[in-house]
């Protein structure tokens, strides 16, 4: 949350949206949904992503639901990215929410990678 905060102010915008929520992802370089989305084949260095204008607060509900239906009792990266997902699934083209889901639980259970 942090590196979204600091994407949104690099970028001169005192709110946070999904688009500063990605760069921030992208930032990070790891953790389940930067693997999540390696595997899958995506490249967000060179992939540009739709506008996600949703605001923080919003993303990080549909994210505690993912993590809530996947029977998870915290809220990682992996989250963020399927409540991204799950808000606009233009999100990251090429990649469908059931898809990053699917992939998700592949990896949390030791493969996929």
């Amino acid at each position: 949350m942090e590196l979204a905060e600091q994407e949104a102010a690099a970028q001169g915008r005192d709110r946070v949206t999904g688009d500063h929520l990605l760069a921030a992802l992208t930032r990070l370089g790891e953790g389940v949904a930067v693997t999540t989305l390696g595997s899958l084949g995506v490249d967000l260095a060179r992939t540009p992503s739709p506008a996600v204008h949703a605001e923080l607060g919003r993303l990080t509900e549909l994210a505690r639901q993912e993590a809530a239906e996947l029977g998870h009792r915290y809220v990682g990266t992996e989250h963020l990215l399927l409540g991204l997902l799950l808000e606009n699934e233009a999100a990251v083209p090429g990649i469908g929410l059931r898809q990053a889901r699917d992939q998700v639980i592949k990896i949390l259970h030791g493969g996929g990678c």
